[in-house]
């Protein structure tokens, strides 16, 4: 019987979570949240007070980052009341693409004296948006030039990418660029702070930098050249080398750090993983065609499968992006949770907040109980879930929201369930795309905030995929997940695990529920659903869409 933990460190795109494992069993026993001080940063440059021009900006304070690892693994181990001795490794998942200038000497740029005040000097957070044009000129560039780069990204580049946002670096701050001794994803930053060493995530690479884990390399030095000669050597000159793959090390943990953290020297941390891709294992869903929905203020989706289908308006399919000798599937949507959140801050009467406050409960909680309460399709209001963009099957975050079906006697729940549903509706639109490539669903688990704190948001989902839904055994799954890589990365001769399937049967338990759908409100829900997908076409496949062209008019009035 195994002795010892591990932790894992899930950092989310508004806070940290750390969680303490018992090897033997995966029993979590303790967790610690930290909230980002800076949270995302969209308007204003911390200090500074640089304002950010135009839409789209979504920077991070990488101290946040850090701070959450000095305030949260200590807090766990002295929780748990266990020695660090027993600490067997500890790892990071990170959201991505989370990308950062730094300096040979480990510096972000961004806090340097004499480029603080420059917005590209700072850690672009996934949702970012800043690099659309980049995006879709390394697109172009692409297609035109047959390099086949993104035909296993759907076809084109997202400005979540990696290189689209250095693309964006030169062209806008070229200072910033030469400067740059190397771009780093924010779990490989992490990582780097704790060991020393400069080992990039292979899950991460392929995931949004276009790295081909099979044959080892990224996309050839001549699509480069296409998009600009000075960015021809990137690879090179910007130290993308020396990659880690699976349960690898990136190394064990440096005295100062140790120190830091509470923990010994010596621990050994694994790479770090997308935070979505990494719940897969969490979830138990190990096996080929089990899909995992990860749903916080997005929501990814993640599964692995057996063969590689190049799948239009994926976002990616790579080798090796979760565990060994498997193809990783991943498709998405923008927005969600950050949906909900916008409708509860912006068109949600006082009237409510006051009922909520009377019975001492949370706003969505409130909403959650009005919308569960409307028969499907009652009342009349349709929503497009793109108020971020669309990441799957589109691709394209010029695209924004929208809600039909609005009278005069419209309530707020009527909207907001809505809203769930069109959510509901971009995941249909997603899983249907993977059936038609011959990459079917075959089981459906859901994790994140959303997916334990929402039974109404849940049994929509199930109704309008017309599939049962396990929701995992516990809320911080991604962290779970990163604690059980940490023990794989250990090892046996560490007091970890020698393989996943070892550490997934021990350490994952049963769904804490299922959701079924009801039978009542499938065919409902099939009828409304071919309305959505008449929207999502007209307003969003089309070549046109008058979305697109109020984007245009809204950069050039900024401008």
């Amino acid at each position: 019987m195994k002795s010892g933990y591990t932790i894992g460190c899930d950092f989310g795109t508004l806070s940290m979570r750390a969680v303490l494992v018992r090897l033997e069993d995966g029993a979590i026993l303790a967790e610690q949240v930290y909230e980002y001080p800076d949270s995302v940063i969209t308007e204003r440059l911390p200090g500074s007070g640089v304002e950010l021009k135009g839409p789209g900006w979504a920077l991070q304070n990488p101290d946040d980052w850090l701070n959450a690892m000095y305030t949260c693994v200590p807090a766990v181990v002295a929780a748990a009341k266990v020695a660090k001795s027993d600490i067997k490794g500890i790892g990071v998942d990170f959201t991505t693409c989370t990308v950062l200038p730094m300096d040979r000497q480990g510096t972000p740029l961004c806090k340097l004296p004499q480029y603080r005040s420059r917005p590209h000097a700072w850690p672009k957070l996934w949702k970012n948006h800043t690099a659309v044009p980049e995006a879709e000129d390394m697109t172009r560039a692409d297609t035109q030039n047959h390099r086949h780069v993104f035909d296993d990204y759907g076809f084109r580049a997202s400005s979540e990418f990696f290189f689209p946002k250095i693309l964006e670096v030169l062209r806008k701050d070229e200072e910033i660029y030469n400067t740059a001794y190397t771009f780093i994803e924010g779990g490989d930053y992490v990582t780097y702070k704790m060991t020393g060493a400069l080992v990039r995530s292979s899950c991460l690479a392929a995931a949004k930098a276009q790295y081909n884990a099979a044959e080892h390399r990224y996309p050839p030095k001549e699509f480069f050249r296409d998009l600009d000669p000075r960015m021809e050597g990137v690879v090179e000159d910007k130290h993308l080398g020396s990659i880690g793959t699976g349960a690898s090390r990136a190394g064990l943990l440096q005295p100062e750090m140790a120190e830091k953290l509470g923990l010994c020297a010596g621990t050994p941390v694994c790479i770090a993983h997308a935070d979505a891709a990494v719940a897969l294992v969490g979830a138990g869903a190990i096996h080929p065609n089990e899909i995992t929905f990860a749903m916080g203020t997005s929501t990814c989706h993640i599964m692995m499968a057996e063969t590689k289908e190049q799948i239009p308006g994926m976002f990616g399919v790579y080798k090796d992006g979760v565990l060994p000798d498997y193809y990783t599937y991943e498709a998405g949507q923008d927005a969600v949770g950050d949906i909900f959140d916008w409708f509860c801050r912006r068109m949600v009467p006082q009237s409510y907040f006051d009922e909520a406050a009377a019975r001492g409960v949370a706003i969505q909680k409130l909403l959650d109980e009005k919308a569960g309460a409307i028969p499907v399709g009652a009342s009349g209001v349709m929503a497009l879930d793109w108020m971020n963009g669309n990441r799957s099957i589109l691709q394209d975050t010029d695209l924004t929201g929208m809600i039909m079906g609005l009278t005069l006697s419209t309530k707020a729940e009527e909207v907001y369930r809505a809203l769930i549903e069109a959510t509901a509706f971009g995941t249909r639109v997603i899983m249907e795309a993977f059936a038609r490539y011959n990459v079917p669903v075959k089981k459906i688990f859901a994790c994140g905030g959303l997916a334990h704190k929402s039974p109404i948001l849940m049994q929509i989902y199930a109704d309008i995929l017309n599939q049962p839904i396990s929701v995992t055994a516990v809320k911080q799954t991604s962290a779970l997940s990163t604690a059980i890589f940490a023990a794989v990365a250990a090892g046996s001769r560490d007091g970890g695990y020698d393989t996943f399937d070892e550490a997934v049967e021990h350490m994952v338990q049963p769904p804490r529920r299922v959701y079924t759908p009801d039978p009542a409100n499938v065919p409902k829900y099939d009828r409304l659903y071919r309305v959505y997908r008449e929207m999502h076409d007209l307003l969003g496949a089309a070549k046109e869409s008058p979305m697109k062209e109020l984007r245009r008019i809204q950069r050039e009035s900024i401008q």
